[in-house]
């Protein structure tokens, strides 16, 4: 994550500008001791902030501390409603342990009376966990979660087909091709909102045009060195937005996209 003075930096600069600042890319954002003070930074400035976690960090301590944060929105990521299901993908990861800190978060903010964090339930549904759904919404209710979310799954190499692609084609990404092949069940179009919505910092300041370059293939400029208002309007951006506008398909990033 940002070094604080950068990221305070940062902030300052476009306050008047960000509404919405959701505070994750690739990583678990609790192994940063300093991430709820980040937050707390955010929401001074009336910005709505939002994570995404495996909540495998959700102790007591923390809980109190997101409270106190302001944290506006939390994602728990439990991609299985069993430990033997719930291991295939999160690889290590121990439902209990998530179940648990997602039960004492709710339990607290009741407590507290306050209505933040949402709390919002995310499934990836594969073809792995699909038949766990009915039993999911079950315990979804059960621990009123503000929002259970049954996303589709990124499937790199997915023409080939994959284990990870549901049998029910609602929750996939990809159909078949006809001809033992896959493809994106959305036609790739020259268009992506996201161009003109936001943009991604990584860990150490690299602006990238969206969550879809995990590899910081495409890097628009460093907040180390320029403003994110100078990144936003430079040269390589403009170029980047033109080049999507035009020809979708020649950015890498976008080839698996369904934006």
């Amino acid at each position: 994550m940002l070094q604080e003075q950068l990221f305070k930096k940062t902030l300052d600069e476009v306050q008047g500008h960000l509404t919405w600042l959701h505070l994750y890319f690739q990583g678990e954002p609790f192994l940063n001791p300093r991430f709820l003070e980040m937050v707390a930074y955010a929401n001074s400035k009336r910005i709505f902030t939002s994570t995404s976690t495996n909540a495998h960090y959700l102790q007591e301590k923390q809980v109190a501390e997101i409270l106190h944060s302001g944290l506006k929105q939390l994602i728990v990521s439990m991609d299985g409603i069993t430990q033997e299901i719930y291991e295939k993908y999160r690889v290590g990861g121990n439902l209990e342990k998530v179940q648990e800190g997602l039960k004492l978060l709710l339990a607290e903010r009741k407590k507290s009376g306050q209505n933040f964090p949402r709390v919002v339930l995310q499934f990836l549904v594969t073809g792995q966990n699909e038949h766990q759904l009915p039993e999911l919404k079950r315990w979804a209710e059960r621990m009123q979660v503000d929002e259970l979310q049954l996303k589709t799954t990124q499937i790199y190499d997915f023409e080939n087909g994959s284990e990870l692609i549901p049998s029910d084609l609602g929750y996939s990404r990809y159909v078949p091709a006809g001809n033992g092949k896959w493809k994106l069940k959305k036609r790739l179009e020259n268009k992506c909102w996201r161009m003109w919505q936001g943009a991604v910092s990584t860990w150490d300041g690299k602006i990238v045009p969206c969550c879809f370059d995990k590899d910081a293939q495409y890097v628009m400029g460093e907040l180390k060195a320029q403003s994110l208002e100078f990144i936003w309007s430079s040269l390589p951006y403009q170029n980047f937005r033109k080049q999507l506008l035009s020809d979708r398909s020649q950015i890498e990033i976008c080839r698996n996209c369904t934006e």
